[in-house]
């Protein structure tokens, strides 16, 4: 799968073929541009999807009914993953190491299912506790995903955040530019022009 390596604004048929592409690229990142086109195409996706479902219930039967819906649902999951995909890239972009996004993903499809199973089990203290930490999780990344390409990045590199020596030479944060010194003026020197005589004179000519 390819690796995405997002930079500056990205254009809208750019984010759909970096999706689709990176369908499975956990690697690289995604601009703040990038990764909304890309939750658009995959919100304009699933609603088509949706709909070539429903029309497609009624136009087949039998065991082509059942290859159909196979293969929508089949998408849809491969477009969850694409999505997971690029949040992972966005959250990357932003500053964060891989540690801090897996836990926050991880928070965000664990907590509710807590919850599910907590109100299931008659534990509604131990679900509205779940279900509060989650919706924190969600609006902190719903925030870092509005936030611009290494708003995060540190002065030395830690667990949780890029150090400032670890970003990519091509980004556009100011300090990952090489830093341009103006060379001195070269010296205006001249060399005498010497003059020789048939006597034996010698003439200095400036």
């Amino acid at each position: 799968m390819k690796k995405i390596e997002e930079k500056g604004r990205v254009m809208f048929e750019d984010a759909v073929s970096d999706y689709w592409h990176g369908l499975f690229s956990f690697g690289g990142r995604s601009t703040r541009s990038g990764y909304w086109w890309s939750v658009f195409n995959y919100f304009a996706t699933i609603y088509f999807l949706g709909l070539a479902t429903i029309l497609l219930t009624f136009l087949s039967f039998g065991s082509a009914l059942i290859i159909v819906v196979f293969g929508l649902v089949g998408c849809m999951i491969a477009m969850l993953i694409g999505n997971l995909a690029v949040i992972f890239r966005r959250l990357r972009d932003v500053g964060l190491k891989t540690v801090p996004i897996v836990i926050l993903n991880v928070l965000i499809f664990v907590l509710p299912i807590i919850g599910v199973i907590a109100t299931h089990g008659s534990a509604l203290a131990l679900a509205n506790v779940s279900t509060l930490i989650g919706l924190i999780v969600g609006i902190i990344i719903f925030i870092f995903t509005l936030l611009p390409t290494d708003q995060f990045v540190a002065e030395k590199e830690n667990w949780l955040v890029r150090g400032k020596d670890t970003v990519d030479e091509t980004q556009t944060t100011v300090d990952a530019q090489p830093q341009l010194t103006k060379a001195a003026p070269a010296a205006n020197t001249t060399l005498p022009t010497v003059v020789f005589y048939p006597d034996g004179r010698e003439q200095e000519i400036k």
